[in-house]
């Protein structure tokens, strides 16, 4: 969870990982209760899903694309989902240019390293195009390096554009703001409504189990198909092994209820690493801020883990922290479960 910081519109840029590995970045909004992000069609890749991470502190999300543009437009819009969201909270009219970044000779482009701290490049317009920006670097030793497709240029905080092309290490190609605030506003205000209710994950559980939903993870999936999500439905979450793993469940619905069972299953035998040392803690308070330890265990080298019946607790949260694993390398967990 995300507290005391101020979050800037700048801060909206998040790093994405496309379906098939693509690298680059994208730009968050927030709209009739939704979480959207803004990024070139190409950085999505050809598949629905996408990996989200913010600048630091770094929180993770998952995206679902959508493409509704022409495809002469490098352009897509993904429903953001998970503990990213909270940090989501542009406007799309902050997308609308001011007098002042209209005519503004002089750029910065946002960019984030692989720790989600700040980097910015300073750009000269060299062209404005009905459509596009042209600019050249002039911050001494930067570059715009492969990857960087997605970052977009602000004048103060008013982001004018996005990064498209480059056809060299100096130069880069802005999709204008005025441009994407136009095809993105027209699409949401006729089409938003089914797009996001066909989005919406698969969240039916077996008889007598605690529905619940993801709140939040600290690391990010290996591949957008091997998302947090998975382990609620079909399939798999896969990440890179952290000190402390951080897996932030909440109870679906408004009411706390009774938790007297947990459950994590892995899978042996799938090439990554099945968790060990786990750690649970439970609040019943509305906004998780004050979770206690519930349970301490390991999960079997067979990859179960079950707390058994205990005496029920009223919860609202449900958090799960991997110590350790039984193996080096990508950890793998199929399942959750709570009763």
């Amino acid at each position: 969870m995300f507290f005391g910081a101020v979050i800037t519109v700048q801060a909206q840029t998040v790093a994405i990982e496309g379906s098939t590995g693509e690298q680059g970045f994208g730009w968050m909004f927030h709209q009739g209760g939704v979480c959207y992000a803004i990024l070139p069609e190409h950085v999505a890749g050809p598949l629905p899903q996408i990996t989200l991470t913010s600048g630091a502190p770094v929180a993770v999300g998952t995206g679902s694309v959508i493409r509704p543009f022409w495809p002469e437009i490098d352009l897509a819009l993904a429903v953001v989902r998970g503990g990213i969201t909270a940090r989501c909270i542009a406007d799309l009219d902050d997308l609308s240019p001011t007098t002042a970044s209209r005519a503004a000779g002089r750029l910065r482009l946002h960019r984030l390293s692989e720790t989600g701290e700040d980097e910015w490049i300073n750009l000269e317009v060299v062209d404005r195009a009905y459509l596009t920006i042209d600019a050249e670097v002039t911050s001494e030793g930067d570059q715009v390096y492969q990857g960087t497709s997605g970052a977009f240029a602000f004048v103060g905080d008013v982001p004018v554009g996005m990064a498209t092309d480059s056809e060299r290490p100096q130069h880069v190609l802005l999709m204008r703001s005025e441009e994407i605030h136009l095809n993105v506003g027209r699409f949401l205000s006729e089409q938003s409504l089914a797009f996001v209710e066909q989005t919406e994950p698969d969240t039916s559980v077996a008889a007598g189990e605690i529905p619940l939903a993801i709140a939040s993870v600290n690391a990010a999936p290996v591949s957008p198909s091997l998302g947090p999500d998975n382990m609620l439905g079909e399939g798999s979450y896969v990440f890179d092994p952290l000190p402390s793993i951080e897996i932030l469940l909440r109870v679906d619905g408004e009411d706390a209820v009774e938790l007297s069972r947990f459950a994590l299953r892995s899978t042996p035998g799938s090439g990554y690493a099945v968790p060990r040392r786990l750690l649970i803690s439970t609040d019943q308070g509305v906004d998780g801020t004050r979770l206690q330890t519930w349970f301490r265990g390991e999960m079997s080298p067979d990859g179960q883990f079950d707390t058994g019946p205990r005496a029920p607790r009223n919860i609202r949260w449900i958090r799960v922290q991997i110590l350790s694993a039984w193996d080096d390398g990508p950890i793998e967990i199929s399942a959750v479960s709570a009763q």
